[in-house]
């Protein structure tokens, strides 16, 4: 069985000009073929679906909030999900929470996302449709991932993810400007890999193909049999890739 697993912004999802078409006819492409394509990405599912609206892309699978949950093609049945305790969520706040220059979400593992704390004075595409939230609604929700978006500020990034480290009892993962905590042991390798084991799949008959351009799709990357990223991505994630390509479309007809 021929998978491939794709990470979704900055790998098929480009703002503001959105999806290549030429990279959503390769994914049809190698579905109709019989192969199975999964997007893997840090999105929840309800940001994932935002931020697929409007096109025709289509997936199998996905594996979402960086390997902490996944559910079918649609969107609509969980398959597995990892939760990360509100407890974290609660210490970030108190850490970070008044911090300028920074923004506390938590996704969930349903079909509401929140805003606890925004101090840059921006909004993100990604997070644009979250409610607003407190520390009264942590124990309503099960929450995948709490992201802490940094934009445009190293140092402070530098200092949320050594604070993260140090809480300890938790997974981190760097996405460009956001720091994503997790359940421990949780990434988009550990979720592909459960996911193929949800859908008996030994992972000795796949072979996978990824394709991602962030820090967070490290993991995944290096459990494949074939990995690409861009040349937009960090010079660390170049280096652990097989290829550097300019677009999914350039070559996954070739791997059919």
């Amino acid at each position: 069985m021929k998978v491939v697993a794709f990470d979704f912004d900055g790998t098929l999802h480009h703002p503001p000009n959105g999806f290549r078409e030429e990279d959503i006819a390769a994914i049809d492409a190698w579905r109709a073929a019989g192969h199975l394509a999964i997007s893997a990405t840090g999105r929840s599912r309800t940001a994932l679906a935002h931020g697929m609206r409007g096109s025709s892309l289509a997936f199998d699978y996905q594996v979402l909030s960086n390997g902490g949950s996944a559910t079918d093609g649609a969107n609509e049945q969980l398959i597995f999900g990892h939760e990360v305790s509100g407890d974290v969520l609660r210490a970030a706040l108190d850490a970070f929470g008044s911090r300028e220059g920074l923004a506390i979400f938590g996704t969930t593992l349903g079909r509401v996302d929140g805003v606890f704390a925004n101090n840059i004075g921006a909004t993100h595409d990604f997070t644009a449709h979250f409610q607003p939230m407190t520390r009264a609604d942590i124990p309503d929700h099960r929450f995948a991932v709490v992201p802490i978006w940094v934009p445009g500020d190293t140092q402070l990034r530098a200092e949320v993810v050594a604070w993260a480290v140090e809480l300890g009892g938790l997974e981190v993962a760097q996405n460009q400007d956001y720091i994503d905590l997790m359940a421990p042991g949780r990434s988009k390798g550990a979720g592909i890999t459960q996911l193929l084991g949800e859908l008996r799949l030994p992972r000795e008959s796949v072979q996978l193909y990824t394709f991602g351009d962030s820090w967070n799709d490290l993991p995944m990357h290096a459990i494949a049999d074939v990995s690409h990223s861009f040349p937009h991505s960090p010079e660390e994630v170049r280096a652990a890739t097989d290829h550097v390509i300019g677009a999914v479309s350039d070559v996954l007809g070739g791997y059919m």
